[in-house]
């Protein structure tokens, strides 16, 4: 398949992306219980019950990351890069029920089961805007280097994202999703070097090198994203991407 050829696919992706991350505020219909919010105008939102289904997804693909305790959630800058200034609150919260979410000092958070957030319909938000941050599943096998992305948790981390983006999304955006991939399996879809999925990472890149054993494959790289044939079953769960970041100017590399 020819590079041109998947545009439109990708296309569909970032349409899902957008659609996860870029909930209306305002009440309307089948938006029941969703509250206004004064204090961040067009804070950054997600559906409850959509990160329930993420919750789902990764118990039922744990297999591909067996030693991530839980999945937490991270909260990063648009592309990827790691936030600057105070570290946003965060809170799940509908009519009449309010629980706040501790967010760590790396931005790193829990979201748990409730049955009482559920059944309010909450929403998860965050105290900064939807155009400044973005949240995003977060599983990272211990004791990885700094360095270092394991691919069954990348994996895991795209089965989620596709899994809460395809709740929120609109109907007719699923269907065209599913009908462009051919699949409704669309982290499947990305496995060759024609059809690839972007990893965003903190800091911009030099180099990115897929690793299995002697085996190895360069990635392509650009500032602080690299493109990965996410689902060729050749590499196995345990293979590594090693990163080489680029020096900050000044310091030798």
């Amino acid at each position: 398949m020819k590079a041109e050829t998947v545009r439109p696919a990708l296309l569909a992706l970032a349409l899902l992306s957008a659609t996860a991350s870029a909930q209306d505020v305002e009440p309307g219909a089948n938006r029941e219980g969703v509250v206004h919010v004064n204090a961040i105008r067009n804070p950054e939102m997600h559906s409850y019950r959509a990160i329930a289904a993420g919750l789902d997804t990764f118990d039922e693909q744990h297999a591909l990351a067996p030693a991530v305790p839980q999945l937490r959630f991270a909260v990063r800058k648009r592309g990827g890069a790691t936030l600057e200034g105070d570290v946003p609150t965060a809170k799940l919260t509908a009519d009449a029920f309010t629980l706040a979410l501790p967010v760590g000092s790396d931005a790193l958070f829990d979201v748990p089961r409730s049955q009482q957030a559920w059944d309010a319909n909450a929403e998860l938000v965050l105290s900064r805007k939807r155009s400044e941050v973005r949240v995003w599943p977060y599983v990272r096998t211990p004791g990885l280097a700094d360095n270092q992305r394991r691919l069954g948790d990348l994996r895991l981390e795209c089965q989620v994202f596709v899994t809460i983006a395809k709740k929120e999304a609109p109907f007719w955006a699923v269907a065209i999703g599913n009908t462009v991939m051919l699949t409704g399996d669309w982290c499947s879809f990305f496995k060759d070097r024609d059809r690839t999925w972007s990893v965003n990472v903190e800091s911009p890149l030099a180099s990115a090198v897929l690793r299995e054993g002697e085996r190895t494959l360069p990635l392509k790289v650009k500032n602080r994203q690299f493109d990965l044939p996410l689902y060729d079953t050749s590499w196995g769960n345990d293979a590594v991407v090693d990163l080489a970041f680029v020096a900050p100017e000044g310091v030798a590399p």
